[in-house]
């Protein structure tokens, strides 16, 4: 099974050729729908797994603060060159990619009012106790009344031959071919009611699953059609239908974990 340290490797190729970007050129719609409802007026986003920016980009001038992480070098830096083309005053502070940077930072500064886990960074932690950490670090983050906005692959919509090959069908291996070099990559997959699991493990109340998209997510990034079209179907349809899972949590207080 591909370890953390070998998608991080692949995933160093996948941003620095260039293909990531092209692939995924913009955020979610539906996505964005959310951190805007979810983020108050002059709010703090943690963004863990930023990558090249694909929300920060866009979402940077909504917020008193946008901090971006990511455990990928290359990641941060397409990131900061794509910054310095920009003109504007926006407060964003980028870390990476040591882990311990996001909680020494908001030890030292206010903590945020939204944190993001999108398009399966959770799904490429390759054990359950370092997700398990992760989460709790995102939760110890948030100030009270914050949310934290998370986003993994759906088991029943995605790679099912490579789950009738696996002994745990939810943890996966797949071949991404990044133009000509296979980039082999570990994913943990969910479903409906292991996402609330798992949630709820980490200390978090589930107040809402739904579908992340019903659309490939290549698709939806590329095609504004099938983006609005798809955003549509996101209101509509169960999240069991979704091409990923997306679910809003806030952290349990001492009430509601008895």
């Amino acid at each position: 099974m591909p370890s953390l340290k070998n998608n991080i490797e692949q995933y160093r190729y996948y941003f620095a050729s260039g293909h990531y970007d092209r692939r995924y050129p913009g955020p979610n719609r539906t996505v964005v729908r959310w951190i805007c409802t979810l983020l108050p007026e002059n709010g703090r986003i943690l963004d863990y797994g930023c990558g090249s920016g694909r929300y920060l980009a866009p979402l940077r001038q909504r917020t008193a603060e946008y901090i971006g992480f990511d455990v990928c070098r290359e990641a941060l830096a397409l990131l900061r060159q794509r910054l310095d083309t920009l003109d504007d005053d926006s407060a964003i502070t980028l870390l990476g990619p040591e882990e311990e940077q996001v909680g020494r930072y908001c030890e030292r500064h206010r903590r945020v009012d939204l944190a993001l886990c999108l398009f399966g960074v959770l799904s490429h932690i390759e054990t359950s106790r370092k997700r398990r950490r992760v989460l709790n670090m995102l939760r110890q983050t948030l100030k009270p009344g914050g949310r934290l906005l998370v986003s993994v692959p759906n088991r029943r919509r995605r790679f099912h031959r490579e789950q009738r090959r696996q002994r745990q069908p939810e943890q996966i291996r797949y071949i991404r071919d990044c133009e000509g070099q296979q980039l082999e990559l570990g994913y943990h997959l969910y479903d409906v009611a292991s996402l609330r699991r798992t949630l709820i493990d980490a200390g978090f109340v589930v107040e809402r699953i739904q579908a992340e998209s019903l659309f490939p997510e290549s698709w939806i990034a590329r095609f504004t059609a099938v983006a609005i079209t798809d955003r549509w179907l996101c209101r509509l349809l169960p999240a069991g239908w979704g091409y990923g899972l997306l679910a809003i949590a806030r952290p349990t207080t001492h009430a509601e974990g008895g």
